[in-house]
């Protein structure tokens, strides 16, 4: 079975192949995730109907028995995965049982806030990494490149949250500078935006200095210096080049990092996002909302390392070669 799925993927080609694979993992993560929730304490009927009737104390058998019809809650496991996967191709996610409302509607509303802030941060993370990682394979050992490594290693080592309550504490609650909480202007993405900034610079510092000290060692690269050429265009031209195919490889785990990783910021600062949405679903046992999100991120994360393999491609047609290794080497740099 084994054999005939590979020879099927590979008869598309690379793209296919890649495309069979992300189909894979998105069922995997399905069925993963649905048997999580099915199999989860408590009588789902009951949660459903303490979800729509908040207020009332005690439930009638009948009342969580039409539940049960309703959602096709006595139906067997395979049974109820698939025709849950079957609508969730079609279009059709489901309502969630807290409000009622379609979980489709649910997510439009609150996806933007979490896209906004993931792109400051990343913007603002990779811009301070480059300078950092630059200035410190510029002059290895220098004392710009060891306080540059000692940032990093700072940063790798504090977790969001922590950061977060200290950005509150220093900005919000002594120097009454910015809003510690909420949305609604641009002055409340600041300090979430910078936490998870802190965390991206911290990440990419480390792995873009140790991309550029290898691009300079490249035997090339003295060649190019006994021709005359100059150290900038060396760099600009050259260097860059060539850590830019394995960073790019880091840089898209870094994007689908911080879809997930915004969950604890933004509890943390009381936004409003896909993060605390999914918290809430958890916290009030809201299967379909649960389900939906999970597959958001999953399917975010498929993508966009696939996305990142694809134009490692048209960059460099060693470029898969070549970021597996560099990824090894960056996966023990992070450890």
């Amino acid at each position: 079975m084994t054999g005939l799925a590979s020879q099927l993927a590979t008869g598309f080609g690379p793209l296919g192949k890649r495309l069979f694979g992300l189909l894979c993992v998105l069922f995997g993560v399905s069925l993963i995730t649905f048997t999580m929730t099915f199999f989860a304490p408590g009588d789902k009927a009951a949660a459903i109907a303490h979800a729509r009737y908040p207020d009332a104390q005690g439930f009638p058998p009948e009342i969580l028995e039409g539940i049960r019809v309703e959602f096709s809650l006595n139906e067997p496991f395979f049974v109820q995965f698939f025709q849950w996967l079957l609508r969730f191709l079609q279009g059709d996610f489901g309502n969630s049982f807290a409000s009622n409302t379609p979980v489709w509607d649910i997510f439009r509303a609150n996806i933007a806030e979490t896209l906004s802030l993931t792109a400051v941060s990343l913007t603002v993370g990779l811009i301070a990494a480059f300078a950092l990682s630059a200035v410190s394979a510029w002059r290895p050992g220098s004392l710009a490149d060891r306080l540059a490594v000692a940032l990093a290693s700072i940063g790798a080592a504090m977790p969001n949250y922590w950061l977060g309550l200290l950005l509150i504490l220093l900005f919000a609650a002594h120097l009454n500078w910015l809003p510690s909480y909420g949305t609604g202007t641009h002055a409340h993405i600041v300090l979430p935006a910078l936490t998870l900034a802190f965390w991206v610079t911290a990440s990419q510092t480390r792995l873009l200095r140790t991309f550029f000290l290898e691009a300079k060692s490249a035997p090339y690269i003295e060649t190019l210096r006994l021709r005359g050429v100059s150290e900038a265009e060396i760099f600009s031209r050259h260097v860059l080049r060539h850590a830019a195919v394995p960073a790019l490889t880091m840089i898209g785990l870094d994007i689908a990092s911080l879809l997930e990783g915004t969950v604890i910021v933004e509890l943390t600062f009381a936004r409003g996002g896909i993060g605390s949405l999914l918290a809430g679903a958890v916290l009030s046992r809201d299967y379909p909302l649960i389900l939906f999100l999970v597959m958001f991120f999953a399917l975010s994360y498929v993508l966009i390392n696939t996305l990142i393999e694809i134009l490692q491609d048209a960059l460099d047609p060693r470029a898969s070669l070549l970021a597996c290794q560099n990824a090894d080497d960056a996966k023990a740099v992070r450890s």
